[in-house]
Order: C-alpha cells, then structure tokens, then sequence
C-alpha cells in the first residue's frame, strides 16, 4: 500500500511529507520483490507441511483455507514469474501483489467466517 501511495503521488507531482521520508520508488519496490520472493517460499513450504500432515480436509475443517492459500501462492508465483520474465513494475506488480494478500486474507479470516458464522461449527 506504501508503495502505490508513493507511485501515485509521484505521478501526480504532490508528494506529501511522509512520502518525502521514504527510500526512492526503485529501492522500494526491490524490497517490496525481495519480501515476496521470501513470503512465497514460506508459504510454499506451509502448504506443504500442511498436506504432509492433515489428516483429513474436510473433517478438520481446513478446505476453504486451503484452497485460498494456495489460490494466493498461484497469484504470487505468476507475479514474481511476470517480474522475472515480461518485467513486471509498478502499478501491475502492486495490483497483482494486493490480489495475492487480500486472498490470504480471506483464507485467514474467510476461513473462520464460514465456520463460525455461516456453518456454526
């Protein structure tokens, strides 16, 4: 989010005084790539332990987390896939990077949404 307010007041020649204290556009989208590839390989790792050890999805409950997480490491790997190959900046790899966490998000809270409030379990 720090990052496109940053890109966007940049575009719009009215950077703010918070905005002034950042590190350049540049230096912050190399953290924002080094964060994702970290983040990517974790949660690849996560799922992968998770399957090693469930024993069964749907009686533990754990379909619509599951599914949603690895729906956001499929959006994080053609993210850093596009970066890597077609070279990915700006305002696409800060939308693809927002779709990734807001499905983590919901895999998070979504998850005990459902089960707390629409299956009462």
């Amino acid at each position: 989010l720090l990052l496109l307010l940053q890109d966007h007041q940049l575009k719009h020649k009215h950077p703010s005084g918070l905005i002034k204290n950042f590190p350049p556009l540049q230096t912050m989208e190399s953290l924002l790539f080094g964060f994702l590839w970290a983040g990517w390989i974790l949660l690849s790792l996560s799922l992968l332990s998770g399957a090693i050890f469930i024993d069964d999805l749907l009686a533990q409950h754990l379909v619509h987390k599951t599914i949603l997480s690895f729906f956001a490491w499929i959006v994080f790997a053609v993210l850093l896939w596009g970066r890597h190959q077609l070279g990915w900046r700006g305002h696409k790899a800060i939308r693809w990077t927002l779709a990734g966490f807001c499905l983590l998000m919901l895999a998070y809270f979504g998850s005990k949404l459902v089960r707390e409030f629409i299956l009462h379990i």
